[in-house]
């Protein structure tokens, strides 16, 4: 039997809400006579599918003035503008304006749970089959499974890994990491941070000296500041991206376990009121199944 490829588990990652989206959307278009239960229907289903309230509402309203003015078959293209403007501009690379032969960094940040370390794992495996030296630094310096989880990465990787030792300072351990890095001629350093309650001011302000600490060593545009959320986490990963924006100065998002029937429309939240890319979709438990997200692609999966 062939094996799925990494775009069709990704595809199948959509779930329901591809689906029933395009029903609803479709049935609504080629109904003569519609109510307002019709219209509060699909409104929930945009909920449902982590679009939140008020992007829900405002892509309803807006599809019932279009339903009102238009005729025709057009409904899937003018859902596809719609959804494709709230990503526009959603550049999936990393380190667009690196300035070359300098050390680069990415800082990954996130609650328990989502994946922060597998990412890890995952990008510094990426980025080393792209010709860079990579080192993990373990700044979750207060759980030993989360150093040791790091380090066993890191192996899977063939990377360099530095920790320090259980319950150091965070900062300090970065700090350490970084200098340790340069001396040994690596390219690249990923830091895993602690995984941290967004409503927890001591942890949030761990976090700010851990990005503090790097910004005085990385130049700015060799800095990505990446949130990881759990693709299921719905409601709650925008909350968490809300409280960690300003803390750990975000510059894009990878979303995990997109592998799991994940809906999505938190993307769409995010990028129209964040306006924060979305990097990589975690898509599977293997190495490899880390893939840049395609925007255009993404909407078309939806729509079409």
């Amino acid at each position: 039997m062939e094996k799925e490829t990494t775009w069709q588990r990704w595809v199948k990652g959509m779930g329901k809400m591809k689906e029933e989206v395009k029903e609803h959307f479709s049935q609504l278009w080629s109904k003569k006579e519609t109510g307002e239960k019709d219209w509060e229907e699909l409104e929930e289903l945009l909920i449902q599918a982590d679009m939140g309230p008020a992007l829900s509402l405002e892509i309803v309203e807006e599809f019932r003035e279009f339903k009102k003015s238009r005729g025709g078959d057009d409904w899937q293209e003018w859902l596809y503008q719609k959804l494709f403007s709230l990503l526009e501009g959603n550049d999936p690379s990393l380190f667009a304006s690196a300035k070359e032969g300098e050390l680069k960094a990415i800082i990954l940040s996130g609650v328990n749970g989502v994946g922060k370390t597998t990412a890890a794992g995952k990008l510094a495996y990426l980025f080393r089959n792209k010709g860079e030296k990579v080192s993990l630094i373990a700044a979750d310096t207060f759980r030993a499974a989360a150093m040791e989880q790091l380090e066993v990465w890191a192996q899977r990787a063939k990377c360099r890994y530095f920790r320090g030792t259980e319950g150091a300072d965070p900062g300090a351990v970065v700090f350490d990491g970084i200098s340790s890095a340069r001396h040994q001629g690596d390219t690249l350093v990923i830091i895993d941070t602690a995984g941290r309650s967004h409503v927890n001011k001591n942890l949030l302000a761990e976090l700010e000296k851990v990005v503090r600490v790097t910004k005085k060593l990385i130049l700015p545009s060799n800095l990505e500041s990446i949130l990881v959320i759990d693709a299921l986490a719905g409601q709650n990963a925008f909350l968490q991206a809300q409280s960690l924006f300003p803390v750990a100065d975000l510059s894009g998002i990878i979303l995990t376990k997109w592998d799991s029937q994940a809906k999505g429309g938190i993307v769409f939240r995010i990028g129209k009121e964040f306006h924060l890319p979305v990097k990589y979709l975690g898509v599977g438990e293997g190495i490899e199944d880390l893939v840049p997200f395609d925007a255009e692609e993404f909407v078309k999966t939806i729509v079409y």
